[in-house]
């Protein structure tokens, strides 16, 4: 059986950032379940600040893997008509 090497298409760095959004989003998802379980007077201000950032961490996490490839593309092909222009 051949031993094939899986390449992904995000570096790196992307899977970190992906992978520290999804723990703070479980972590969100925790602090707003005691939140709602608890009788605190700063309770409810803390349910709705979780339930906000749970919406906002996935938009600016998929904002900033966009202009990742985004950017990262554009520089790659700068270089490339960089370069090109230098050996003529």
């Amino acid at each position: 059986m051949e031993n094939k090497e899986f390449k992904s298409k995000y570096t790196k760095g992307q899977r970190r950032v992906a992978l520290a959004a999804v723990v703070l989003l479980v972590l969100l998802y925790l602090i707003t379940l005691v939140a709602a379980l608890t009788t605190s007077p700063a309770a409810p201000e803390l349910f709705r600040m979780c339930i906000g950032a749970s919406l906002l961490i996935p938009i600016m996490l998929w904002l900033y893997i966009r202009f990742w490839r985004f950017f990262s593309k554009r520089d790659r092909e700068t270089f490339q008509e960089d370069k090109g222009d230098e050996d003529k």
